[in-house]
């Protein structure tokens, strides 16, 4: 069964040939991992499908838990072997510890303009394979989420979003935002984004943080600029 806790087990279970993978957790929807070869080391983070955000390393849809993580290796296997440990990839800190950053092609690129280049041909989804269609990507237009002891509740609707302060002093209190640069897109794709984006609960943690930032705490709303 595809499950994230039996998606851990497998891991935690595979042997790969090159490199090793240990300091498997999961927390959240989201497996951590530290990868390690030759004496170079990366931490990575990729959502599990229970956040329903796109799975970039699957190449087609995973029998179950011990096919995805055969997946997930090859994915792994080709960036480690392309110097996915090395200075060219882009890294981010986390809680104090570097992580590679994963992106829909495989892991960021230091170079701007490679990441963009590579971005754009991957899409949204990922590479595929050719005979398999796009996987679905279900979009939960309800989640919550507690930030710094205050909870929230964010809705999608198509492009857009909306983030309601459900503890906050004034009822039904928030912030909206859209996806920018829609035109032209299928709504797959908007749908595929949006997921991802949905998924990232440290991004979604970062703009709630900035928005309580300008909380004026005499009224709850934000404050009045001169």
């Amino acid at each position: 069964m595809l499950t994230d806790a039996a998606i851990v087990a497998a891991l935690r279970a595979a042997r790969p040939l090159s490199y090793s993978v240990t300091q498997i957790d999961a927390a959240d929807g989201v497996m951590t991992m530290l990868i390690s070869q030759a004496g170079s080391q990366a931490h990575l983070r990729i959502a599990l499908p229970s956040t329903r955000a796109p799975q970039w390393w699957l190449h087609a849809p995973a029998e179950d838990a011990e096919d995805w993580v055969g997946q997930l290796l090859t994915w792994i296997d080709e960036e480690v072997d392309t110097d996915g440990l090395g200075e060219s990839r882009a890294r981010t800190m986390i809680d104090g510890v570097s992580h590679v950053v994963a992106e829909s092609y495989g892991w960021r690129l230091a170079d701007p303009v490679e990441h963009a280049r590579l971005s754009a041909l991957a899409g949204p989804l990922g590479w595929r394979d050719a005979d398999e269609p796009a996987l679905p990507v279900a979009v939960p237009a309800v989640r919550e989420l507690v930030v710094d002891g205050e909870h929230f509740r964010i809705s999608v609707e198509g492009a857009a979003h909306q983030v309601t302060w459900l503890t906050g002093p004034n009822a039904g209190y928030g912030y909206s935002g859209m996806l920018a640069g829609t035109s032209g897109m299928s709504p797959e794709s908007i749908e595929a984004v949006i997921a991802v984006a949905m998924g990232d609960d440290e991004r979604l943690r970062r703009d709630i943080r900035a928005f309580l930032a300008e909380i004026d705490p005499a009224t709850g709303f934000l404050r009045e600029v001169d």
